[in-house]
């Protein structure tokens, strides 16, 4: 877990993210154990960042993250509390998603990380 951070940089060129859901979950083998909800999930979380870049949240290093709510999650994705920390969690152990604790009555930082294309298990 976490042994090649790769955060998204603000004004950065993303063309593995074009279309929202990147080629590597169909032909990487580090991906192949990813669920199809947790694929939506990575989807929302990226899309939401990207488009956001001119007014979205940047960290001191430059790093973009989003904040969503577990509550929003489940409103967007119609599912429940249970079904959005499995996918969350998911991501986080493939490697794709990145929390961050922020104090007590806020929102995590979410840090949705990049596919490394060539990368392998």
């Amino acid at each position: 877990m976490y042994t090649n951070i790769r955060k998204f940089k603000k004004g950065g060129n993303y063309p593995e993210q074009q279309n929202g859901l990147p080629q590597a979950f169909f032909h990487n083998p580090k991906y192949k154990k990813l669920s199809p909800d947790a694929w939506y999930l990575y989807m929302i979380f990226t899309m939401r960042m990207i488009d956001s870049q001119t007014n979205g949240w940047v960290d001191a290093d430059g790093n973009m993250y989003i904040i969503y709510s577990n509550q929003e999650l489940k409103d967007d994705m119609y599912c429940n509390s249970y079904t959005v920390k499995r996918l969350k969690k998911e991501l986080v152990n493939h490697d794709l998603l990145l929390e961050e604790d922020a104090p007590a009555g806020h929102d995590d930082r979410l840090y949705p990380l990049r596919i490394n294309e060539n990368e392998k298990w």
